[in-house]
Order: structure tokens, then sequence, then C-alpha cells
């Protein structure tokens, strides 16, 4: 569960992507403005995948163990559904960095390949988080293309679970907003 919590929030970090039109940077002690907004496709087994056993089984109540590693790829879309128009892709890992009865935090490393029209490029990004009901919150760390020497912040929150009629296969879509700096 808390795997997918953690691929759940990687996936809305990447997926909520539309560029805002005439935005710009934020400079000093004027407020950043959003830059993107996408929505993260996670599906369970299918495009994040386990890479290391947990080092510790998972305390009682919970599903994950310390140390458990995750790889994984998202879909970036400009909406929640999957027919929506593909933005690009966040690939990157998760590992469970503390596990608790009260949560599991996960220390999160990714890039986000953004493809929408004239605006390409990639911004790295890496953070902690609970992945609760609450939004989290990842530092932007650099980018490429469109967005070389970028840096700010993104703020995700988990929106919806869908899973097959056997259970299986769960989707979870996560809402991205991406602020930067210049």
């Amino acid at each position: 569960m808390a795997v997918r919590k953690l691929l759940s929030v990687a996936l809305y970090v990447i997926a909520s992507a539309s560029l805002a039109p005439g935005s710009t940077a934020h400079k000093g002690s004027r407020p950043p403005s959003v830059v993107l907004k996408f929505y993260l496709q996670q599906q369970f087994g299918v495009n994040e995948l386990r890479m290391v056993a947990a080092a510790r089984a998972p305390v009682s109540g919970t599903f994950t163990g310390f140390g458990l590693d995750v790889v994984y790829e998202f879909n970036v879309t400009a909406g929640k559904s999957p027919q929506s128009k593909l933005l690009g892709y966040v690939r990157g890992t998760a590992i469970v960095v503390n596990n608790t009865a009260a949560s599991t935090t996960f220390f999160v490393q990714n890039v986000i390949h953004y493809d929408n029209d004239n605006v390409r490029g990639t911004l790295s990004q890496q953070g902690e988080s609970t992945f609760s009901s609450v939004p989290w919150e990842f530092a932007i760390v650099g980018g490429t293309g469109v967005f070389r020497n970028a840096y700010g912040f993104n703020v995700g929150r988990f929106i919806s679970s869908t899973s097959t009629p056997n259970g299986n296969l769960i989707t979870t879509y996560y809402e991205a907003s991406i602020f930067l700096d210049r």
C-alpha cells in the first residue's frame, strides 16, 4: 500500500501538465508562477516495479518495509483520463527511508520528461514524502531544454484510484503543479 502511495505521488507530480501561457519565472520577492500543471497515471505492477526488497519487514499495520526500492515510469497527461493528451512521462526511483505505524516516508528522485508542442525539456526533482491525503512537495533541482537552469518546487496531490474487476491492477491518478524560478 505504501509503495502504491509512493508511486501515486510520483505519478501525480508528473502527470498534470499543461503550460500556462504568459507565465513568468519567479524573481526575488515576486511569488512564483504556475508553469506546469499535469496528471500522473500510475499502474502498480505495470509501470512501477520493485527493484530491491525491504531490508526490514513492514511494521504492524503497514504494507512496506524499510529500505524497499521501487523504480517507475508514469505517463504525464493533460487530463485525468488515460485517453487524455500525452504530455510526457516521469521516470525515477523511490526508497522507503522511514517506516512507522503512523506513516511510511519515501525518498523520491525522478525526471519529468515533458514534450507539448514547442515546450520540450526535462525537470529533475527530489524530496521526501509520506504521500498522505495532504498535498506533498518536491524540489525542482534542475532542467534541460526550455527548462534549462530551472529551480523551484512541485506540489502534488492524490486524485483517485481505480482497479480492474479482479482487483489486480490499480491505476492511481495524481495532479501536480510545478512552480519555477529561473
